[in-house]
This record gives C-alpha cells, structure tokens and sequence, in this order.
C-alpha cells in the first residue's frame, strides 16, 4: 500500500524553496540560514545554505520541485550533474541535501546512498535526499515549521486532519510484558537449585509437591474475587483532530494492521471469581476491530468533526510478536469532502520474564522444542477489595 503524504506540498516551487528554508533553518538551529544567490545567477548547485549549530562547516539544500510542478521524478543524470555543481561552491560543503516534492524513489535513494559512501571515501561532502513524505515527517515534529506552514495563507488548507495516539504523538514507545516458560528435567532443575544455594525450608516444599506428582508452580491462590490484566497488550487508543480550518463531515477512518499485530481488542482485563458476574459483550458503537481483515475502522455516531475538534476512540489494545521491532500502522481518512493518508509507528521493547518449569525425566514436552520453550502472554492478578 503506498503511503500517502499527509500534508500537500507548497502550490509553486518558489514556496517550496520558502518552506525547506524555514524548516532547516529549525532543524539546525541556524537563524543565519539564507538563500543563495538568485535565480539566473551561478548558484553551484545549491539553493539554500547554513552552518548548523555545534558545527564549522556550510551545509547546503537542493529544492527539487518535482511532483506537482513537472510530473517528475529525480534522475541520476540530474542528481550527478547538480553535486557536480556543489563541488564548486565556496567555501567546500561538508553536507549536501537534496529536497524534492517529488514521492519517495527507492532506486533513487539507493543511488543517493551509493554516492554518499563515494564521497565519504573521497573525503568529499556527504550527499542526502529528502522526498516529500521525509519532509512531512521532518515538519510535523519541528513545531515552528509546522505552525508556519499550516497557518500561513499560501499554505493552509481548508480540510486537514491530524491523527495520533494518546500521547498525541505519531509515535509512542510501549513495554509489552510476556513470560518464557522453560520446561527443563526433575534431575536438572534440583542441580540448578543446589548452584543457587536455595534455602532447606524452599526445597522441602518442591520435593512435597514432586511426590503428589504435581509440577512445580510458585504461585499462590488468589482471592476469589479478582481482575486480571493481561500485559501482553499495549494500549493504541487513538485520537483524530481536525486541524484544518472547515468542519469535516461523515468521516471515517481506518487503520490497516502489519502483519506483526497478533491480536487486537477493546478491553485487556477479566473479572474471576465474581459470584453474580455475567461477561456482556462490549458494543462499540464507534470502533470496529476487524481481526479477519487486519484492520481497526472507526467511523462515530457525531458525524461532523469541527475545526481544533478531537474525537478520541474507544480503548484499543493491540498484541504484537514478543520481538523488538518497530511497527508502522497505515491510516486512510475518508469524509464527504475530503481524503487523507498516513502512518503511525510504534516502537516495540518486549520485557520478558523468565520461569523454569520442572518436569518428569522422561517427559515428552523435553523432546520438541516448541512445547519445551513456550512464550505466553502475561497475566497479572490484581485482588478486588
């Protein structure tokens, strides 16, 4: 599925150039950032350049206004003869950018990359490109640049929406808990024990379970009444604010799943052991989780989302792979008047508790592998008062 920018470029080139200087001009911290030169001058190559703070040295941007302004897209050809161009410019560069309008390339950007380590070998400048998604992310965390662009007159829209989590954020970093369950022989386990040196009083009560038979399980018996909280979810509520200046009506939005989500729900807890608690499904009006399809679609009962308005979801958890990855949730907003496209990411750092097992010499689950080492989900009990 091909990612969408979520923000429309500048109507004409000049604006473009206007906009790439605002924003690295925040994102080095440089006020002294200029133009170079002007149009019909010699300009080596570069439109825009700078010191960033902390450095010595002049970086310097080529605008490349390409998706809306000549239906193009970068060529090697152009890009070899534009870094041609910068190895000239006075005083030497030591970073090079290329910014373009166009969408992302990735046989371009494998050039680029190529021609970066060129240089890097050569002691020449280092050579980066930006395509138009790249500079939407670079804006939408740069606040200065952000607030400049949607509320400068050139560039405000009249329908626009901001999507994000909880936090408010495009991105959020969650902890999901799990257990790795070891299943290891009777004969093993007690060597480890005497490793450990644990207690007299502590092998007493395993050796009592192991002559009723019984695997060894640490935990005690709840209270009858209790909630459990599975921690293997993380919570992925989402929340949609019209940031554009026209009310939005009978919208909708959703969110395709990667395939590393391997479950999803509204609610994470379970009442046990409550005498006069039915489970009643949870109908959510607003948020359908569709597992069949991967996807999350939320489309409210109050159909007009006016402007600076937020609507928030309803609780969404999401379970993923106990693995460290970093996950991108593509979303596509629909209205009456308007479409829009973009991604959410998550970053996943998996906590694994580790528990060992006891079980017979002669068990079978010792012989496979994947009955041997288990992960599942964690489930912590919290008592009810």
């Amino acid at each position: 599925m091909k990612i969408a920018q979520s923000l429309p470029p500048p109507d004409n080139w000049k604006d473009f150039e206007r906009l790439c200087k605002k924003l690295w001009g925040e994102i080095w911290d440089c006020p002294e950032i200029t133009m170079n030169g002007r149009n019909g001058q010699n300009q080596s190559g570069i439109d825009i350049s700078g010191i960033p703070k902390g450095e010595e040295s002049y970086y310097g941007i080529q605008c490349k206004g390409k998706n809306l302004y000549s239906q193009k897209q970068l060529t090697e050809k152009e890009i070899n003869q534009e870094i041609e161009k910068a190895k000239t410019f006075e005083p030497a560069l030591k970073k090079m950018y290329f910014a373009t309008t166009a969408v992302k390339d990735a046989k371009i950007e494998a050039f680029i990359r190529k021609k970066n380590l060129e240089h890097i070998k050569q002691g020449l400048f280092e050579i980066h490109l930006y395509a138009w998604e790249d500079i939407v992310d670079l804006i939408e965390e740069n606040k200065s640049t952000y607030d400049y662009y949607l509320n400068s007159n050139s560039f405000k829209t009249n329908q626009s929406v901001k999507v994000t989590f909880k936090n408010e954020e495009t991105e959020m970093t969650v902890h999901p808990k799990f257990i790795r369950k070891s299943r290891i022989s009777k004969s093993k386990y007690e060597e480890l024990e005497n490793e450990a040196n644990i207690p007299k009083f502590f092998n007493d009560y395993q050796n009592n379970l192991w002559r009723n038979n019984r695997v060894l399980d640490l935990t005690f018996e709840p209270l009858s009444k209790r909630t459990e909280f599975n921690r293997s979810f993380f919570d992925s509520t989402l929340v949609v604010e019209n940031n554009g200046s026209e009310p939005i009506e009978h919208w909708k939005l959703i969110v395709i799943l990667p395939e590393q989500i391997t479950d999803a729900t509204h609610n994470n807890t379970e009442k046990k052991g409550h005498a006069f608690f039915h489970h009643i499904p949870n109908i959510h009006f607003d948020t359908l989780i569709d597992k069949e399809n991967h996807l999350i679609e939320i489309e409210p009962r109050k159909k007009i989302l006016v402007s600076e308005d937020r609507f928030t979801s309803e609780p969404i958890f999401l379970k993923a792979v106990p693995e460290n990855v970093t996950l991108k949730l593509l979303w596509k907003f629909i209205s009456k008047n308007h479409k829009q496209e973009g991604e959410l990411t998550i970053q996943i750092e998996t906590d694994i508790d580790y528990k060992r097992i006891k079980v017979d010499d002669d068990s079978p689950l010792l012989k496979n592998e994947y009955q041997r080492i288990t992960i599942e989900d964690y489930i912590e009990s919290i008592n009810d008062e």
